[in-house]
């Protein structure tokens, strides 16, 4: 039971890291972008990588965005507005550097890269994608772009 609750904890505040991380995006200036490559209809499966159509995910970039083998997964949203995925592992850090290398090698574009806060912006093909987690918990949040 304390571990569920813990767990659930963790979920909790990687959603509230999202919530603020979006609010705080519409007021504040991101980094400079990264280079990256421009956007194209090739799709590289990363030999790590499983598909989001492959988790059965049916809205969003599904066949663009992977998930490393092996991440376990706390809970999702699949709606059309709004693709969350929270994950317990790999750590933050390792999903970082995962996004960083296949969201760009899949024809996106990397907006914002904070290391120091485990965040990762980037969008193309009409979505836009955030990546944030801490210690106990990552988030990858994907929505239409407006």
């Amino acid at each position: 039971m304390r571990t569920t609750l813990a767990r659930r904890g963790a979920v909790v505040s990687v959603l509230a890291l999202l919530v603020l991380a979006g609010c705080g995006a519409a007021g504040s200036e991101p980094g400079p972008p990264s280079t990256s490559p421009t956007p194209t209809a090739t799709v590289s499966r990363p030999a790590d990588g499983v598909s989001l159509s492959a988790l059965g995910f049916e809205n969003g970039p599904v066949d663009r965005v992977f998930v490393p083998v092996g991440a376990q997964l706390a809970t999702r949203v699949d709606q059309t507005n709004n693709v969350t995925l929270v994950l317990t592992a790999p750590s933050a850090a390792a999903l970082t550097d995962f996004y960083r290398r296949t969201a760009t090698g899949n024809g996106f574009v990397v907006t914002a890269d904070d290391p120091a806060t485990t965040t990762l912006t980037f969008s193309g093909f009409g979505w836009t994608g955030t990546f944030t987690g801490d210690a106990r918990a990552s988030a990858l949040l994907l929505r239409p772009a407006s």
